[in-house]
Parts: C-alpha cells; structure tokens; sequence
C-alpha cells in the first residue's frame, strides 16, 4: 500500500518516504503545540496575579470550559480553513489549553510536573509506535476507548461539581489507560489519512489536533495520579 502510487484508480496513495514525510510533520505540529501549552501554563501557573484573575468567579468557569467550545469550532475550521489558518487555530487552541491546567505548577512540585510530562512523552512514544508500525487493524479497539472516553468525560463533568478526590483518581486511573489506547489507534489513523495522495495538507494539522489532545490528557492523568502536591 505504502511502496508505490497507484494510479487509474478511485484513490491514489503517496509512497512510504511520503507518508514518513507527512506524520513527521504531524508530530512537528503537535510538538509545537505541546510547547505552546506548556509555556502558557507556565506563565500564568507562576504568577499569583494571573491566577487570581484566570481562575477566581466567573472567569473560572469560562476558562475551564473555553476549550470545549474552541474544539467544537475546530470542526467547523477544518471544513472551510487552510492549512496555515488550521495552524495558527491549533497554536491557539494549545494555548487556551495551556491556560485551562495552569494551575499545576501553582497545586504540584515542579519535579512531578517534570516527571509526568517525560513519563507521558516515553509512553506516548511506545504507544504511538505500536500504532504506526502495526499491521493489525486497531478499530475495535478505538471503538472500546471511544466508549470510555464518553464515560470519563461525563464523570469528569459531574466530578466538577461534586469534587471528590476519590472519583478523580479513579477518573484518572481509567484516562490514561483510555489514553493510551486512543494515541496507538489515533496514530494508526491519521496515518492512513495522510496516505492519500493528493491532501492539503489540512489533513496533518487534525491529526496534530488529535495526537495533541492524547498527550496531554495523559499528561495530566498521571499528575493527578502520581504528583506531589506543594506543602
């Protein structure tokens, strides 16, 4: 499938070398908007000011759910943006996010938010490889996370309002697994869709969008399992 292009057909598909070109750019999208998050987060996690006014009254629950609604609008930019529109959409995006969990670095030590990050980075990277060199078809797989990312999602919202301690770290427990399955199928995926000859290149930045979002939800999962909280 990968070796050639084949023509005279309904689709045609790029060669491996084109297709190792495209998921490297995939990965370079979405590395830069790890990078975005992570800096926003940073910068406003480290001021008492800033977090004063991102996270106190209204403005809490407008930060909190502000990404849900830009991932939403992201549908609808995918289907009338270009690819650098699309960029610049993902590079905002990672920074609302990055602006959502600031408040790690104010609640956690900076050597488990460090630790987290690289544990999330090294099984991001095994689990990412499987998918992208397995010749097994992940769908029913993808299909069971997908379930259990609906389930987390709800309890998450609930947990909001509730505020158990307990049922977040059994939330969290579940979402990286959950996570884990979803980076090995996502990638698998994205790798067929940019296999197609003839892209815009828009392609690359969803699957950015995507492999983004598995990332950093396991990232945050294992802070929340396995952070140290400041004194």
């Amino acid at each position: 499938m990968f070796g050639t292009n084949y023509t005279g057909g309904i689709t045609d598909y790029r060669s491996a070398a084109e297709v190792n070109s495209a998921m490297g750019r995939v990965y370079g999208h979405m590395s830069m908007a790890v990078l975005v998050s992570m800096i926003v987060s940073y910068f406003v996690g480290s001021s008492p000011e800033l977090l004063a006014f991102f996270f106190t009254g209204l403005m809490k629950w407008i930060v909190i759910f502000s990404p849900l609604v830009a991932i939403l609008a992201f549908a609808f930019a995918a289907q009338h943006f270009n690819k650098g529109q699309l960029q610049l959409f993902l590079y905002a995006f990672a920074g609302l996010m990055g602006l959502s969990f600031a408040t790690i670095f104010a609640v956690f030590t900076m050597g488990s938010i460090v630790s987290a990050f690289m544990s999330a980075g090294v099984l991001f990277a095994v689990m990412s490889g499987y998918g992208y060199f397995t010749k097994q078809s992940l769908d029913s797989m993808g299909k069971f996370m997908f379930v259990g990312l609906i389930a987390i999602i709800i309890a998450s919202i609930i947990n909001i309002f509730i505020g158990s301690t307990v049922m977040q770290m059994v939330i969290s427990a579940i979402a990286v697994i959950v996570f884990l399955g979803l980076t090995a199928y996502d990638t698998q995926k994205i790798r067929e869709m940019v296999a197609v000859d003839g892209d815009t290149g828009r392609e690359e930045v969803m699957g950015a969008l995507t492999l983004y979002m598995d990332f950093i939800n396991l990232f945050i999962n294992l802070l929340q399992l396995f952070g140290i909280k400041k004194d």
